[in-house]
This record gives C-alpha cells, structure tokens and sequence, in this order.
C-alpha cells in the first residue's frame, strides 16, 4: 500500500492481500525525540488481534485471537487499519492448520517490520477464560490534583529527597489522541523503577498532560520514558502503556533500561 490509510476509505479486501500492510518508520519520531543519540531503550510491542478468521479446508470459518509480538528494534512499525484490513484479507482463504497461517503472518510482519516477529494464534475453543491481570503496585489516580497542561510537559515531572527501590506505580487516566485522525486513545500505564523518588502528583498530572496530544502509541510511549529518565534520572526504569482496542486490535507498548523479552508482558486488562 502506497498511501497510510488511516482516515481513509478503503475497500474490505476479497482475498489475501500482504501489499496491504503499510510500514511506519520508526526514526522519524526517534529523531524528534533524540532518543537514538541520547538514551539507551529496550523494549517490545505486543499486540492482539481480535478480528481474525479464516476457513478449514471444507470451508468452515475459524476464529482465533492473535497475538504480535514486534521488537523495538524493528525498523519500521504497522500502522493499524492496515494491519486490521490485513487480518481481513485471510476472512475468505482456506488453511489446513493453525501454524500454517501463523507462520505466514509471521513472515508478512517480519518482512514489512524488517524484524523478525512473533505469532501467536489461539482458538476460542482453546480459551476457556481470559484472566484479569492482577495489578502490581499503588494506584496514583485518587491524587488530588489540578490539571493545566493539556500538551506533554515534562518540566511537570518532579523527585523527592528520598530513594525508591522497584517501586511501582500505576493510572488508568492516560489519554492521547492518533495522529492522523484525532480519535481518542484510552490506556492504562505502569512505571517500576530505582532512583530518586518520583513525586506522585507530579506524574499523574505529567500523565495527564498528554490528553490533547497527537501520537502514535509507541511514540506516546518512548517519550514517556524519555522524559523520566532524563528529569527523575532513575538507575533502572520500565514503563508500559496498555491501549484499550480499536478496530479489533490493542497495542501494550513495553519499554525498559535493561533487555527484556516476552516475560514482561501482562495479562489483559479489565478494560481490554
């Protein structure tokens, strides 16, 4: 696809179609932030895809969750809708197995991601229950606070004199805006660091200064983490912002000082 097609009409694709699939580099953002010259960053994005169906070799339709894991190391990121018209374009292909189409997927995300990724697909007849994620942490959101910043501020960001050791903290008040269409983007966040103690106020009214702001999830993300590393100045920090699901995918954007793998992601939230 030539064109991103986020905010444009498109048609339901007919048959298989990986051409549909439309990379985002990473950089462009990267470079705005600084982050490649100036901050060391590991990470991962983990994907579901709930609109995933496909027909056995008799034609009966199938229908499994998926799951995208895509390292930030990747050159380019998948914009969304085309992701989502993607999973569309298997509605009317027939395969033999599930590993089959898993390792097509595959393939397609690698090669339009220019990193190798990880597929994951699961039967509905194989999910008996989804399990809620057991928070890890204090919540910040009953603070008390005034909100005026309604663009990303990180001189809102403050320590304390006092030292924190794996602390964690969580808000399910984060709130951005896509880049392209305006549509709001609800996620959930969660911080575990070492350092200087982060004033909690302060990072939930930091949080909440992103509520007019126009990114990409994974740039939301990366200045987040941004941010804190360069204003708290923590020895050791994680960060994760979970996206609630539009058009039948959720993104969990995960990044952290130290190499990390699939272990850090978490189980669906309640509100995913």
């Amino acid at each position: 696809m030539s064109d991103n097609p986020l905010g444009e009409t498109i048609p339901n694709p007919s048959q298989y179609d990986p051409g549909i699939l439309y990379p985002i580099p990473r950089w462009a953002a990267r470079s705005l932030l600084d982050i490649d010259k100036k901050l060391h960053m590991y990470g991962l994005d983990h994907w579901h895809g709930y609109e995933l169906s496909w027909l056995n070799q008799r034609g009966k339709p199938q229908v499994a969750i998926g799951e995208f894991y895509f390292s930030c190391a990747s050159e380019n990121i998948v914009e969304s809708k085309s992701l989502k018209f993607y999973l569309h374009s298997f509605n009317r292909e027939r395969f033999d197995s599930v590993e089959k189409l898993a390792a097509i997927i595959s393939n397609d995300l690698s090669a339009v991601s220019k990193s190798e990724v990880k597929v994951s697909l699961k039967l509905l007849s194989d999910i008996n229950a989804v399990p809620v994620q057991s928070r890890m942490g204090k919540s910040i959101d009953m603070l008390d606070i005034s909100i005026e910043s309604t663009q990303p501020d990180p001189a809102l960001l403050q320590t304390e004199d006092a030292a924190a050791f794996d602390e964690q903290l969580f808000s399910d008040l984060f709130k951005s805006n896509c880049p392209v269409t305006n549509q709001p983007d609800w996620a959930s966040f969660e911080i575990q660091y070492t350092g200087p103690k982060i004033n909690e106020a302060s990072l939930l009214a930091y949080l909440c200064s992103f509520r007019e702001h126009q990114g990409y999830h994974e740039e939301c993300a990366e200045r987040i983490y941004r941010d804190i590393m360069q204003v708290c100045q923590p020895s050791e920090l994680s960060i994760a912002l979970n996206f609630l699901r539009r058009g039948g995918l959720d993104i969990n954007v995960y990044r952290s000082s130290e190499p990390v793998g699939v272990e850090v992601v978490k189980v669906r939230l309640l509100r995913q």
